[in-house]
């Protein structure tokens, strides 16, 4: 008695294995990618640093034309719009001030929002504040080196923020006030708030565990 087995061509075998097993390592990527944008768009947004540094994460997954149309060697490119604001974040770095000044000046409370874009976080500049207010900032020595830059001012009549003294005001009995502007020193450490590998090695296990799901024969 004769058995014959007919197998088809190894290396049609071969290849269709390979499809698949492209096919499933793309969809893995095009799932992983994704998430771990998401992941490092709500640490910024948890440290604090706002939805508008959050949003400049972005993400390609390469080969782009299709899970069908996989790799065996997918990529998944994840970027900011802003890296070195990221950067900073991520090492902590110095900041010092630029052009020959001596001082950066840290802005208060006090200082007044910008107006334009509603919902602004942004505070004025010396120079603006100077122009809102009419007069020059002045300067007093404060601790460790540091020096205060301060502006006569009036109570708003909200009892919110500050005002110029007009006459109109002063007349209203509104008493002029010293108000700290601005905190004046020669550095500043920005803190580290972001980490990036964390999230990266998470992404990583997210591609291992989605690729031995998608691989697995349904």
């Amino acid at each position: 008695m004769r058995i014959h087995v007919d197998v088809p061509p190894f290396r049609d075998a071969l290849k269709e294995a390979e499809g698949a097993l492209a096919a499933a390592a793309t969809r893995a990527m095009k799932e992983a990618t994704p998430e771990l944008v998401r992941e490092l768009r709500a640490q910024v947004t948890s440290a604090g640093l706002g939805g508008r540094l959050a949003n400049t994460w972005r993400h390609r997954v390469y080969p782009d034309q299709g899970a069908q149309r996989g790799s065996l060697e997918p990529a998944g490119f994840v970027w900011s719009r802003a890296p070195d604001i990221i950067s900073s974040f991520v090492r902590g770095a110095t900041i010092r001030p630029l052009g020959g000044r001596k001082y950066l000046f840290i802005p208060t409370d006090n200082v007044p929002r910008r107006s334009g874009r509603r919902g602004s976080t942004k505070r004025m500049t010396p120079t603006e504040v100077e122009y809102a207010f009419n007069q020059d900032l002045f300067i007093r020595n404060g601790r460790q080196g540091r020096k205060l830059a301060f502006i006569r001012t009036v109570a708003a009549r909200s009892g919110r923020g500050r005002r110029r003294g007009t006459a109109g005001r002063l007349a209203q009995g509104r008493k002029l006030e010293e108000t700290l502007m601005f905190v004046l020193v020669r550095t500043a450490r920005m803190p580290r708030l972001l980490d990036l590998d964390g999230p990266a090695q998470r992404a990583a296990n997210r591609f291992v565990a989605a690729f031995d799901r998608e691989a697995t024969p349904r």
